[in-house]
């Protein structure tokens, strides 16, 4: 998945919020207009390169970016 191929190797299992806006930039960036939300959300995590983000967290963000997208 994308968010494996993101994580430092050897850290699979969590994404820094670092690493999580470099995969919105590069490979999701039709959620460009809906990220606002989840731009704060991982502001709000931390500091960027110590924080960590599993994935059943960047699921939950994933999902509420994509409704916020179909409600515009």
């Amino acid at each position: 998945s994308q968010f494996h191929c993101y994580a430092v190797k050897g850290q699979k299992e969590y994404l820094t919020p670092n690493e999580m806006q470099e995969l919105l930039v590069q490979k999701l960036p039709h959620l460009g207009k809906c990220v606002g939300p989840l731009e704060e959300k991982i502001e709000c995590m931390g500091d960027p390169n110590e924080a960590k983000l599993e994935f059943g967290e960047y699921w939950d963000m994933m999902g509420d970016a994509a409704k916020g997208c179909r409600r515009k």
